[in-house]
């Protein structure tokens, strides 16, 4: 396990998301300046705090199964972080003392989304730093 790599990943999700995030919620009240300052106080410490340790926990997971196909490695992976995601924020919801709100799935749905995006990205800057580091060692 690369804590260094994670550690970059994590500081370019929180980048992505925030970008991301705020290009989604931009309207006419609220500009792009607003949500892009807005947002990572937010998903800093949840991507930190919560996205972190829960994708340590699924690359053990996942490095303790034997796949004979890539593809399917990969997909389930990226299925399983985008389970994480979901997991993330009802997790974020329980600490805040969301209470019943957390049943009512008109109430989530826009966050666990959003939740979803972040574990989404987190998962594939992940992978494209694993690559790029591969490549790196190779040429050392």
């Amino acid at each position: 396990m690369n804590m260094g790599r994670k550690l970059m990943t994590t500081v370019l999700t929180i980048i992505c998301f925030t970008l991301a995030a705020s290009l989604i919620s931009m309207n006419e009240s609220y500009s792009f300046d607003f949500y892009i300052l807005i947002y990572p106080i937010y998903a800093t410490p949840l991507i930190l705090l919560i996205g972190l340790p829960l994708s340590i926990l699924l690359d053990y997971l996942l490095s303790q199964i034997q796949f004979v196909n890539h593809v399917l490695y990969l997909s389930t992976r990226i299925l399983s972080y985008a389970c994480a995601g979901v997991l993330g924020m009802y997790i974020y919801y329980l600490v805040m003392g969301a209470g019943e709100a957390i049943l009512d799935f008109k109430e989530t749905l826009v966050l666990t989304l959003f939740g979803v995006l972040a574990a989404i990205l987190f998962v594939l800057i992940d992978m494209v730093l694993e690559v790029l580091l591969k490549i790196r060692r190779r040429k050392i």
